[in-house]
């Protein structure tokens, strides 16, 4: 009788504990959506240096982590693909 017990005690507890998870992952799922859909706007500064330096497509992976340290680089990715999000999901 105490092995049967030990072992509905088991699969309960397993149950229980799979009840839980399943269930945080849905309440840390859902909160990534509602923070993704979060309509913050995005500040980009212009000057002159935006209009005369124009970045094309790094030519390989090497090139395209250094661009990513440039700020120039990354508002001009922004501009970019600005108009392509507000059409999806702007209002």
């Amino acid at each position: 009788m105490n092995a049967k017990w030990n072992a509905e005690w088991l699969i309960r507890s397993g149950l229980v504990s799979v009840s839980v998870l399943a269930v945080a992952l849905l309440i840390m799922s859902w909160g990534k959506r509602t923070h993704a859909q979060d309509h913050t706007p995005v500040h980009v500064t212009t000057d002159w240096s935006n209009r005369h330096m124009i970045y094309s497509a790094p030519p390989a992976t090497r090139e395209g982590l250094i661009l990513q340290t440039e700020p120039r680089y990354q508002h001009q990715v922004l501009r970019r693909n600005a108009p392509a999000t507000q059409a999806q999901g702007g209002k």
